[in-house]
């Protein structure tokens, strides 16, 4: 994820002795702030004799450093995803899992362990390519380009079956309008769903003044579909639509399109599905009528002739990337054997700033000492210690996955991944305990997020900070821009340990002389035993929601804007929007996904680090010029910017 300055200065304790500490060390304090406003701050300088050094503190803190020389050296070509430094990367973590006495912790198809969990992902909205198609009436055939085309969230396969006319298939529109019976069950049957919302005898929506509502929203549509269980879908778009596009839809339009399907997804043009329908319904209507019906909800699903059959036949192939996590595992003893505790943290860097980088224009390597071959050596370190552990623990103890994550930096996609194919129930996990970027511990202390996510925290954490020399700032929620939160959405208690960002952050700076040994190893004290009473108390941690509280005092306002960003969008420059949260600054000023925001004010915007440098420095209540790219048109629109609460 989400960096620091001289190897003298960041080896010196300063936990231990620095006068200046704002905060008595073995405290907590409340930090509900963003994890990107927590900041690491400077360090003393003084004149450090390695030997002497390394001699007289922990061996861990020598071992820990030595791995994140490794990982950060440039051999390992910033560690970026599909290239031979990520193979050398999963290599030199495999091995040191191994020599630690860890077991493979997967499954291949073939049934051998691995230590390593393949899969694929892309970045921003990727082109599927087409291998083929074919789509039949009958016996008839249809012209791909002229009579329909295959839309990108389409799945591959092939289905010959009878059709059932959906409408606008919106389950919760205007007044109560619902285009579905309550036991609608589409198995074994393609769905032909109308485009859009329902239109008035003009062609103009009957639910917007202006264009279309939220109902018409591509998404929603399809998952009503999809829940049903339909077996395919013909997407077609009534020619008396006055604010809908025109013509077929391409893979390229409607590569962005969610969610993504596993059956045959197609765009038929309307006289076909006229043909269709008039073939199909025992009254040979057609689909004016049935979308006039389908206008004044007076139609529920129908189910048309099962002597009319439609074929559809799609293979789409994704030009993923190759990644991996990579993960061992320390088996548990006794009655809680089949429990575990997962702790994880992205390995992943941006190579030579194929995403993220703030150093534009450079294609130097960012070698990621801090983020993250500082939290990889941490758990390192950490299966090295826990295992040693339950070899000389013969009481209960649950089992410990210890996974290095991959393509984080593209966007959590390797915990995302494994928490949806976990190699073990997980029902059964206790906690997830993220590592990353542990490499900057300094006078600010340590930021520990997710401290809200288990009822036992607010007893458990205090009694094991109290025995560090450590100043813990405690947040509550269990998301942010790191792979703890794939697992929180899972409901499982999380907590990220985090040492701040800094000006080398996602830039070539980012080298291992400026990372803080000793201060690394301090926090893996702390996660030790926290790790070891996870894996030892009798029941498992009971998870529960986590709500972000309001700073107290006079903390200074926050604001938010109300979008997602599409950081990986492939942008020259600005922030590709990919949804907008409804009741929001951004809903109400008209920004729509799809949307690039360029501009802020007489300010350009050029990446979403700048975006958010400019949200920080806002009130609520401030009034902002944000010009907008929109279909190749500048555009500006005023935005009221409300505050994190409203």
């Amino acid at each position: 994820m989400v960096a620091s300055k001289s190897l003298a200065a960041l080896l010196v304790s300063v936990i231990m002795t620095s006068p200046t500490l704002a905060q008595e060390p073995g405290t907590i304090v409340e930090f509900n702030d963003s994890v990107r406003d927590f900041i690491a701050t400077d360090h003393g300088y003084t004149e450090v004799n390695l030997r002497d050094y390394f001699g007289r503190v922990n061996p861990d803190v020598a071992r820990w450093y030595q791995h994140v020389n490794t990982l950060a050296n440039p051999w390992m070509e910033g560690r970026q995803p599909g290239t031979p430094g990520d193979d050398l990367s999963t290599e030199y973590i495999e091995f040191h899992l191994n020599k630690s006495g860890l077991q493979p912790a997967f499954v291949t198809s073939t049934g051998e362990k691995s230590w390593r969990q393949p899969f694929t992902f892309q970045m921003g909205r990727r082109t599927p390519t087409l291998e083929s198609s074919t789509v039949s009436i009958m016996d008839a055939p249809l012209v791909r380009g002229e009579d329909y085309t295959v839309l990108a969230n389409s799945g591959s396969g092939e289905i010959t079956a009878p059709v059932t006319f959906v409408g606008y298939a919106i389950e919760e529109g205007v007044d109560g309008y619902d285009s579905f019976g309550d036991d609608d069950d589409l198995s074994g049957r393609i769905a032909i769903m109308l485009r859009y919302e329902p239109i008035d005898g003009a062609g103009v929506s009957r639910w917007a003044d202006e264009g279309w509502s939220s109902h018409a929203g591509i998404a929603p549509k399809f998952e009503a579909v999809l829940d049903r269980d339909v077996a395919g879908v013909i997407l077609v778009t009534s020619p008396k639509a006055i604010d809908a596009r025109s013509g077929l839809e391409s893979l390229r339009g409607s590569r962005g399109w969610q969610p993504r399907a596993e059956v045959p997804v197609v765009h038929m043009t309307p006289d076909q599905v006229d043909t269709l329908l008039k073939r199909a319904h025992p009254d040979k209507r057609g689909l004016a009528e049935l979308r006039r019906a389908a206008d004044r909800d007076r139609l529920d699903t129908l189910d048309l002739s099962d002597d009319v059959t439609v074929t559809l036949q799609t293979e789409l192939s994704a030009s993923g990337i190759p990644a991996r996590n990579v993960g061992g595992v320390i088996p548990g003893s006794g009655s809680l054997a089949d429990e575990w505790l997962i702790i994880g943290g992205h390995y992943d860097h941006l190579g030579t700033g194929y995403t993220g980088s703030r150093a534009r224009g450079s294609n130097r390597i960012h070698t990621g000492a801090d983020d993250n071959a500082s939290g990889t050596a941490s758990l390192l370190v950490m299966a090295d210690r826990l295992a040693r552990r339950a070899r000389n623990d013969e009481g209960d103890r649950r089992s410990v996955m210890v996974v290095g994550f991959g393509a984080e930096e593209a966007g959590l996609h390797g915990s995302a991944y494994f928490a949806d194919n976990p190699p073990m129930d997980i029902e059964d996990v206790t906690c997830m305990l993220n590592f990353d970027m542990m490499g900057n511990l300094s006078e600010r202390g340590l930021q520990v997020l997710g401290t809200g996510t288990a009822e036992e925290f607010e007893e458990m954490l205090p009694r094991h900070v109290a025995e560090s020399p450590l100043v813990v700032y405690a947040t509550p929620s269990g998301t942010g821009p790191s792979d703890h939160t794939s697992f929180y959405n899972k409901g499982i208690p999380v907590l990220f340990f985090f040492t701040g960002i800094t000006d080398e952050y996602h830039t070539p700076e980012d080298q291992a002389w400026l990372v803080n040994p000793e201060g690394a190893v301090h926090i893996i004290n702390l996660a030790e035993g926290l790790a070891d009473e996870m894996v030892t108390r009798d029941e498992l941690l009971t998870y529960q929601e986590a709500n972000q509280s309001r700073p107290r005092g006079g903390a200074r306002s926050r604001v938010r804007l109300g979008v997602m960003p599409a950081y990986n969008a492939d942008v020259e420059t600005g922030v590709m929007i990919d949804g907008v949260s409804e009741n929001t600054s951004a809903s109400k000023a008209g920004i729509k996904p799809g949307d690039i925001l360029v501009g802020w004010n007489d300010q350009s915007i050029e990446d979403g680090q700048k975006l958010m440098n400019l949200l920080r420095d806002a009130s609520p209540g401030d009034t902002v010029d944000v010009t907008i790219l929109r279909k190749g048109k500048l555009e500006k629109l005023p935005v009221t910017l409300q505050g994190m609460g409203d």
